[in-house]
């Protein structure tokens, strides 16, 4: 999944300024800092976050407590996993040092 920018604004329609600011916002992307200071940046991440936490087009179909709440839930998910990784990996880690001890013994 890629990041999606907004429609870009049409010079004629909209205003040489609106494709200013569109272009501001698409430069402050790779930029760090970026969100804070790109309203236009900060609600195209938005958008992208909702559609990455429950599909397509979730900012419209859910409210932000039920994102909010998702996004929790895969946070929670998430750091079990890497708890349950970190377990099996210690516990391959110590099986392992036990047999060199065998062996060296």
């Amino acid at each position: 999944m890629s990041f999606h920018f907004g429609t870009p604004p049409d010079p004629d329609k909209d205003g040489i300024m609106e494709c200013h600011h569109y272009r501001n916002a698409v430069d402050d992307y790779d930029r760090d800092g970026g969100l804070m200071d790109s309203p236009m940046l900060k609600h195209w991440f938005v958008i992208n976050a909702c559609d990455v936490i429950l599909g397509e087009d979730a900012m419209y179909r859910y409210s932000a407590k039920e994102l909010f709440e998702k996004l929790e839930e895969i946070s929670t998910s998430h750091e079990y996993l890497c708890n349950e990784q970190e377990c099996k990996d210690a516990q391959e880690a110590d099986e392992l040092f036990n047999q060199i001890e065998d062996s060296i013994l």
